[in-house]
């Protein structure tokens, strides 16, 4: 019988953090599914943690040495059983329902290859959060300016993934995510969000994308992944001229005009795109974008 559903998530010295996020993966109202937890070599009682939870739905892989989450990320899929593959990262919350309305989308939207959810961010540092879209036309246009999906609350049909050799990149440390996202859309997958709020999704100082070092790994892989994409659209010239114009869009400090005049001369290249490149416009007089 098919395994409707694998949830992945890696963990690595979250013992003040990881029960919780657990929990409210194994206290969903959908509960046909695996749980692949991979544990990346932790030092604190992380592991233990984990191990004391009796659930035959969690399989716990550990690490002899740390491989970092992408690996894990890389290596989970490839295990998963599931026809769906959801993703959890292993500081947040996911709501009791999160897994049920997700399949429940996917399964009546079948022409989207992944799909992520609405956030509520919480606890330190907090900021508003950065997820608005769910057209995947808004969506995909979007993706050559930033990530607007929120890693923590994707499903994805495996099929697809595997179909078009579809995987985390090794090498991309930090930001694995947007390139996972600019893989599904250079193989003509499409990408949505539900517009509901299912996963709360933690700030803290030790996120990653807030540690210095891990910081600037992510902003330059960033970078590599919209070139990337903005090489549908632009030659290596072109492509380097609109990152000027949108230079710290949107999470920091940046010149609307210019933003503005970027925008236009995506929307050139991309036809029938007048409803998306409006709808950007107003988003940034009405400083939606302020975080």
């Amino acid at each position: 019988m098919e395994t409707v559903l694998s949830v992945i998530m890696s963990t690595y010295n979250r013992e003040n953090m990881v029960l919780e996020t657990i929990e409210s993966v194994l206290n969903q109202t959908f509960r046909d599914f695996e749980f692949i937890i991979i544990d990346d070599n932790s030092t604190d009682n992380t592991s233990s943690i984990i191990k004391n939870i009796k659930d035959s739905r969690i399989k716990l892989i550990q690490n002899t040495h740390n491989c970092g989450c992408t690996i894990n990320y890389r290596l989970a899929h490839n295990i998963s059983k599931g026809k769906y593959i959801a993703h959890t990262d292993d500081d947040d919350i996911s709501f009791p329902d999160r897994f049920e309305k997700q399949i429940n989308f996917m399964e009546n939207n079948p022409q989207i290859a992944l799909s992520g959810t609405f956030i509520e961010t919480f606890g330190e540092n907090r900021r508003p959060d950065w997820v608005f879209y769910t057209d995947p036309k808004i969506i995909d246009f979007v993706c050559n300016l930033y990530n607007p999906i929120c890693h923590s609350s994707i499903i994805y049909r495996k099929t697809f993934m595997d179909e078009n050799s579809i995987n985390y990149d090794p090498l991309k440390k930090c930001a694995q995510d947007y390139d996972f996202y600019k893989q599904i859309l250079l193989k003509g997958g499409l990408i949505g969000n539900i517009d509901e709020i299912l996963v709360k999704y933690r700030m803290h100082k030790n996120r990653l994308t807030d540690i210095k070092e891990t910081q600037d790994i992510q902003i330059y892989n960033a970078e590599i992944t919209r070139k990337e994409l903005l090489h549908r659209y632009f030659n290596d010239t072109e492509t380097e001229d609109f990152l000027k114009l949108i230079k710290g869009f949107p999470y920091n400090e940046y010149d609307k005009i210019t933003v503005t005049e970027g925008i236009n001369k995506l929307g050139e290249k991309i036809p029938n795109c007048d409803t998306i490149i409006k709808q950007l416009k107003e988003d940034i007089i009405n400083n939606r974008f302020t975080f």
